[in-house]
């Protein structure tokens, strides 16, 4: 099997390796490689999906996953200065991509316009995938336009730009995996002590701020300790890159700690997240050991398929990669990082998932969209440089081998549980877009026809490739990587038109509609019965910025917080009279407004 790149990386200063060379023999223009091309295609590119990000989600005001984005989005009121507020679940979850989206709510007391520039940082952030994509591709010694075209694919695809449209950490995590994998590589690859050094540095930080950002980071972090705990024993590197690498590892894990705890002390009631106690504990329970394998296979099976089979392709190959002393060590590494965070984010994930009877907890996709681009790339690389057809034929046959083993396994275990299981739209974005092309139908799950339309996808990249040969290898990859733009270009609008946008629409009461028909005003520190709807609950915590919020058992005579002028209470029966919504009514409380068609009292204090 053909190598994924040199012993040596592409040359910093010329920008030039061996595949730049086109696979025909014709010298390429000259202007290509002039230094200023690539920079500015890189950032034409940048701005351009910066906009179309932002074009999606031109009329999102509000949030609508919960209670996920109130939890980040309260997090970051507080990180902003703002005044505390509950939040919800009383569960301070890691605060690093709080951090990053904190300035809008600095800037803003409007809900609105703070979630425009929520919308607006997330597009900045996402798109990083695009450079980090080509530097990726670049490392594997891929010439600079199927680098450029592979990388403009990447950061169109649907996982990279679907959790991008909400307030949520997911937005950030496909860009640090990438450059903590860069910088993994380059660390083990040959060059300077300086130079390895810095990369060393990158890998470090991309998995600390991972570990800063969601508890997923935990298994990243722990994956790199081990890499640079090998490394600085067995000299694979300048232990001094490695020792540093270690530090810099440490001082993020004790950032984090700091900013759990200072996070708690600011708001009243607050606990750690539960999460990494719940999967030890489902991991020790042997009854429940089924249920786990059954939805890592599962979860990888929707990986693989969300990738349209490129995941499984990169699969084969990175097993391959760590098996083989034909590849580099800094590419047996990195393929040893990519199969371990698969399959450890997966168990960890199902291990962790509660018990909800929803389809999208058995084949959940997000959990495991932080690797989709950088497993695509991996797939790209390997087409671009393998040659021969047998060889192309051998891979697609493992790879389409793979996806349709864990489809037997995946039906074979759910195969009852899935129609007894709850249908949500947006928790399966990327298979219900897959199965709508065979059937039309965005309101069911189908896992066959999912497996089956994204194998075709997967045998039409395939036969592209092979129409190349060996001599215009780099012009097949190229086209590979026009028709998976294209696709994932065509795939992320109609999910933006069927899942995001619909979903949008139906949180409107919730959000902006609540506040208007509440008659809520400037300064106002709103109460709500723990009756009311949880939905609303949630995001009111984001919703009322210049005030406060607080959720207590009012109907059952739960103290009022002394500083609430507002309360909102459920009306269960439509015949009863307003006032009867509150049964023992403190005194100096009146009914503000009766809102009959939503079932809900609003009374004020004073």
């Amino acid at each position: 099997m053909t190598r994924l790149a040199p012993l040596s990386p592409a040359d910093p200063e010329s920008d030039r390796t061996a595949g730049d060379s086109p696979a025909d023999g014709r010298t390429p223009a000259g202007w290509w490689h002039a230094r200023w091309v690539m920079p500015l295609a890189l950032a034409l590119g940048y701005v351009l999906n910066v906009l179309f990000r932002l074009a999606l989600v031109r009329e999102q005001d509000y949030p609508t996953v919960s209670p996920d984005e109130p939890m980040y989005l309260v997090m970051a009121r507080i990180l902003a200065g703002r005044s505390t507020t509950e939040i919800p679940n009383d569960q301070v979850i890691p605060a690093g991509y709080s951090l990053l989206i904190s300035p809008a709510l600095r800037i803003t007391e409007d809900p609105v316009y703070a979630y425009h520039l929520v919308m607006g940082i997330n597009a900045l952030i996402s798109c990083l995938v695009l450079p980090l994509a080509y530097w990726a591709l670049r490392r594997l010694n891929v010439s600079r336009a199927v680098s450029y075209i592979a990388a403009c694919a990447a950061v169109l695809l649907p996982p990279v730009v679907f959790y991008s449209q909400f307030g949520m950490a997911d937005t950030p995590l496909p860009a640090l995996v990438l450059a903590w994998l860069i910088g993994v590589h380059g660390m083990l690859s040959e060059g300077s002590r300086r130079r390895r050094i810095w990369f060393a540095l990158l890998g470090a930080f991309a998995a600390g701020y991972c570990l800063l950002t969601h508890d997923r980071g935990g298994v990243i972090i722990a994956l790199t300790g081990l890499v640079l705990l090998v490394t600085l024993v067995l000299g694979w590197a300048p232990r001094i890159a490695a020792a540093l690498g270690l530090g810099l590892l440490a001082a993020m894990f004790a950032a984090k700690q700091a900013m759990t705890a200072w996070m708690m002390s600011h708001v009243d009631g607050a606990k750690p997240s539960e999460v990494g106690n719940v999967v030890f504990e489902t991991l020790e329970n042997t009854r429940l050991m089924r249920r786990t394998i059954m939805r890592t296979i599962g979860h990888i099976w929707y990986f693989m398929t969300s990738t349209w089979g490129l995941g499984a392709l990169a699969l084969v190959v990175c097993v391959c990669a760590v098996l083989s002393p034909r590849f580099t060590r800094a590419n047996r590494v990195v393929a040893f990082l990519m199969v371990a965070l698969l399959g450890g984010i997966a168990l960890a994930a199902a291990a962790g998932l509660p018990n909800d009877h929803r389809i999208d907890t058995i084949v959940y996709a997000r959990y495991l969209s932080l690797l989709v681009p950088a497993y695509v790339l991996v797939a790209v690389a390997v087409l671009f440089h393998i040659r021969g057809w047998k060889k192309i034929v051998a891979l697609g046959a493992a790879s389409a081998g793979v996806t349709l083993a864990l489809t037997a396994v995946l039906l074979h275990m759910a195969g009852k549980q899935l129609p007894k299981s709850h249908f949500i739209l947006w928790g399966l974005p990327d298979s219900t877009f897959l199965s709508s092309l065979w059937s039309d139908d965005w309101r069911s799950f189908h896992g066959a026809r999912t497996t089956a339309v994204a194998l075709i996808v997967f045998l039409v990249l395939l036969a592209l490739r092979l129409l190349g040969g060996s001599r215009r290898a780099g012009l097949a990859t190229g086209a590979v990587g026009v028709v998976l733009a294209v696709f994932a270009g065509w795939a992320t609008v109609a999910i933006t038109d069927q899942v995001t946008v619909p979903n949008m629409k139906s949180r409107y009461g919730d959000a902006t509609g609540f506040i208007e028909k509440s008659g809520l005003r400037r300064g106002d520190r709103l109460v709500m019965d723990r009756a009311f709807r949880w939905e609303t609950r949630v995001t009111m915590g984001y919703e009322v910025i210049d005030g406060r919020t607080w959720t207590r058992s009012l109907i059952k005579g739960e103290t009022v917080p002394a500083e609430a002028n507002v309360a909102v209470l459920n009306r269960f029966d439509d015949t009863s009279p307003a006032a009867a919504t509150w049964p023992g009514v403190p005194a100096g409380w009146h009914i503000d407004r009766d809102v009959p068609e939503d079932h809900y009292v609003i009374w004020r204090r004073g």
